[in-house]
């Protein structure tokens, strides 16, 4: 018996396809609203897309060695946090030893410039962590994945009645493969068949 693993429908799969195309409308869209011309279209490819699709593949990677961690090895939702974010400053610090932010670090000092300002986003980064952590613990990696993409559009949403700027044909395109990959991933979850005798 394996607890904690969830097999996946087709029909699942098939929507998840869906949402990593959703997921790469969206980060196009982006690019492209920075002007992105046919200059640096290589550089929307190099250094746009393939790193999206990279990092989705790492994140996705992590999700599920997360999800397996906590729900089979039971292991502590906050205790995996405080682990990834130690890996995670481990990794940020060696890629500052040939970086100008490094450099200035060095120079200055790590906290140079910092006003009581500058805790906020490093707080609501941690508590994010945290919340992500727990998340991936109780509902699960594909879910979290939903969630993100799903958030992508609300921020799309709210950019447009806060400052005006209407969402771009991408993110218009990306909608409804949300909607659809929602949809369809929760009408056909996976049924196991019964052995006949």
């Amino acid at each position: 018996m394996d607890v904690g693993r969830q097999k996946q429908s087709i029909q699942q799969i098939g929507a998840l396809f869906l949402l990593i195309a959703a997921a790469v409308l969206l980060s196009v869209g982006e690019g492209s609203n920075k002007g992105s011309t046919g200059a640096n279209a290589d550089q929307v490819l190099f250094y746009g897309i393939i790193p999206v699709l990279i990092a989705s593949v790492l994140s996705g990677l992590a999700s599920s060695l997360c999800q397996w961690a906590s729900q089979v090895k039971k292991h502590s939702s906050y205790l995996m946090t405080v682990e990834m974010s130690l890996v995670g400053s481990i990794c940020l610090l060696a890629s500052t030893l040939k970086s100008p932010d490094g450099e200035a670090m060095r120079r200055h000092g790590f906290f140079y410039g910092w006003t009581p300002l500058t805790w906020i986003p490093v707080i609501s980064n941690a508590l994010g962590g945290i919340l992500v952590g727990l998340v991936t613990s109780y509902a699960g990696g594909v879910r979290k994945g939903f969630v993100i993409v799903s958030a992508l559009l609300v921020t799309a949403l709210l950019q447009f009645i806060f400052e005006g700027k209407p969402p771009s044909l991408y993110c218009l395109v990306a909608l409804p493969l949300v909607v659809s990959s929602i949809s369809i991933y929760q009408k056909y979850p996976y049924q196991v068949k019964k052995k006949e005798a």
